[in-house]
């Protein structure tokens, strides 16, 4: 199977100085730095609010407000991209108010509150990571071979803040000693950290190259146009499954640290614990290009669908603590070889004057299928009074259905 040709390049951009070895450095180091922020609070949001009392539906309500700004915020987003306004202006922009947000949001107790400050937070987020990956295939000449290897920085970006956290909730002396802090550690430090990353990727947008605005949308809305780009039975299938694999993801995000506590792991050993499934990411990304010209997009999609059916049987068993951990390990896989992959397919489908409006779309998908998926998590956890074999195991017979679906739906060759 030969690869997607996703080449084409818009006309009008600026090429950027230094070569594509230092193009690739820099749309690597934009990866790490926009994944660090929402790597340092995602994995321990649900601990956190546990923490502070709140029932399991109000922290799937309080997790949700990633999916609503996923929702909201990308496909205006998109749209200003595509037409008028630099991608990397909007990222900055985005990036500032990203890091007010996260120490507000540091410092509240009160679920509606927490509620009101994350959504704000999410939509200040989530059009900066949709138009992070449409400048990515925008500036690289050879997308299908270079954006899995740029996109593997993402993921270590989202590792570090988490072995970082590690040390700082074990009360490391030496950590503490950097800014002269003597109070102990708290999970409410994890967003002040996260504050402090996102300014330091703001700073850094400012480097990025120059996006130029194509200004040819077609049709009222760049975001309309992709859906009448990408219409027809294999893209039905795939925002089918991208919808559900979303609706899946928070069993794993909201739910595993709640059972990797119960298990007996500390909060100074949670957030290093909870990088296991990146490992595995970082690695498949490593070699996507060989594993898309091994098992074709379809054939690498089905791998990621089957990853998650793994993670989450698994965490319904719980123990030993190793099985749990052998299970994180395979949720990576599920990162990278569908949503990741999916990405490129949906770049090779869209054409170069809404390739921001049809990133934007696959963050619609993403976001309605965690929305549901957040409330269906609490709702589940209510339901079972938190018990997690139940709980895991509705996402395990979620991620069967999904794979049937794909499997006899996506057609073969829409991933030659």
């Amino acid at each position: 199977m030969k690869l997607p040709d996703l080449s084409r390049r818009p006309t009008s951009l600026v090429q950027p100085p230094g070569g594509p070895i230092f193009l690739q450095f820099r749309l690597s180091l934009l990866q790490l730095l926009i994944y660090a922020a929402p790597g340092a609070v995602i994995p321990l949001f649900s601990l956190r609010l546990k923490e502070l009392g709140f029932s399991p539906l109000a922290i799937g309500l309080c997790s949700c407000t990633q999916a609503l700004g996923s929702l909201i915020a990308p496909m205006l987003a998109g749209q200003i991209a595509d037409r008028w306004i630099p991608a990397q202006r909007c990222i900055t922009v985005c990036a500032i108010v990203e890091s007010i947000l996260l120490w507000v949001l540091g410092g509240l107790t009160n679920p509606w509150a927490v509620f009101a400050v994350s959504l704000t937070w999410w939509l200040a987020l989530s059009p900066a990571l949709t138009l992070s990956t449409a400048l990515c295939f925008a500036h690289l000449p050879r997308p299908a071979q270079q954006f899995g290897r740029v996109r593997l920085w993402g993921t270590i970006g989202w590792v570090l803040p988490g072995w970082i956290l590690g040390f700082w909730l074990a009360d490391s002396q030496w950590m503490h000693s950097l800014i002269g802090q003597t109070a102990p550690a708290m999970l409410a430090d994890t967003f002040k950290i996260a504050s402090v990353l996102a300014a330091v990727f703001a700073l850094y947008t400012l480097t990025l190259p120059h996006t130029e605005p194509q200004r040819r949308g077609q049709g009222l809305l760049a975001p309309l146009a992709a859906i009448r780009l990408l219409w027809g039975r294999a893209f039905i299938v795939y925002a089918a499954c991208t919808f559900g694999i979303c609706m899946v993801l928070p069993f794993h995000t909201q739910a595993a640290p709640l059972l990797l506590a119960d298990l007996g792991v500390s909060p100074g050993w949670l957030p290093r614990v909870m990088t296991i499934a990146q490992f595995s990411e970082v690695l498949t990304l490593a070699i996507m290009p060989y594993i898309l010209n091994r098992f074709s997009v379809r054939g690498t999609m089905l791998l990621g669908l089957v990853a998650i059916i793994v993670t989450l049987s698994s965490l319904s068993i719980g123990r030993p603590l190793g099985l749990a951990l052998a299970g994180l390990a395979c949720y990576g896989l599920s990162i990278s070889c569908y949503l990741v992959a999916g990405q490129m397919y949906l770049n090779h489908r869209a054409g170069e004057h809404v390739r921001a409006s049809a990133q934007a779309l696959h963050s619609w998908l993403c976001g309605l299928g965690l929305l549901f998926g957040n409330l269906l998590v609490g709702g589940v956890r209510h339901l079972f009074h938190e018990a997690s074999t139940p709980t895991f195991a509705v996402g395990a017979t979620l991620g069967g259905v999904l794979l049937t679906i794909f499997w006899i739906g996506f057609p073969k060759a829409s991933s030659d």
